[in-house]
């Protein structure tokens, strides 16, 4: 994470240099990305840089922490089904807030470059999976208590259907997004969104006769 030093700069400059970080990993990918470049638009030194964060890597999981933290955040203030009769829709409307604060940090475009350039054994990946380790805790404990309900699965653990569903969802957002080389129209977008959400239903909820046998 960034350097103490950098936290203790005024907000205003803070979100100034990571704003300007971001646009450029965005457009040029992580490996691509220029430092000398990016200090040339911030209009500083290679020293000054090196003062706030150790690396590029450094850089690059600071702003992708800031991220999970504030949908981590948003996704806390949602917190837990209150019965089960809300619960799938409770989980639902988490997963359409997470969506919805990719847009709001304008970090879609950040999003699809680690999903096109990295893969699981690029040397930042165990730093990107601890950066979303404070929205993976909040899923645990959703699915978790749609099993103390009964109304998720029991026979697979909870990190096997986390990993499930993360990986069913970014296959469906590769396509929504246009990284998986094809465009689809707002209305097949939608259609998408409508198939993932009973896709991701379909994979959690406790098999039937598991709950007639009960």
């Amino acid at each position: 994470m960034a350097l103490n030093r950098f936290h203790k700069l005024p907000l205003e400059e803070q979100e100034r240099v990571l704003g300007v970080a971001k646009k450029q990993f965005a457009v040029h990918g992580y490996d691509a990305m220029s430092l000398n470049l990016l200090l040339k638009e911030l209009d500083i030194s290679k020293g000054q840089f090196y003062y706030w964060f150790e690396d590029k890597a450094d850089l690059f999981l600071s702003i992708i922490g800031q991220y999970c933290n504030f949908i981590a955040m948003r996704l806390e203030e949602h917190g837990a089904a209150a019965s089960k009769e809300d619960y799938w829709v409770h989980l639902r409307q988490g997963r359409l807030i997470q969506e919805e604060c990719w847009t709001e940090l304008d970090c879609i475009e950040i999003g699809v470059m680690i999903g096109e350039q990295m893969p699981s054994n690029h040397p930042l990946s165990p730093g990107l999976a601890e950066k979303s380790g404070p929205l993976d805790r909040y899923w645990l404990v959703q699915l978790k208590q749609g099993q103390e309900w009964g109304l998720v699965r029991t026979d697979l653990s909870l990190e096997i259907l986390l990993k499930l569903l993360s990986d069913v969802c970014d296959s469906f957002y590769a396509i929504m997004l246009g990284v998986s080389g094809v465009s689809p129209t707002p209305t097949e977008v939608q259609v998408m969104h409508t198939i993932l959400g009973s896709t991701l239903r379909g994979l959690l909820e406790r098999p039937k006769e598991a709950n007639e046998s009960d």
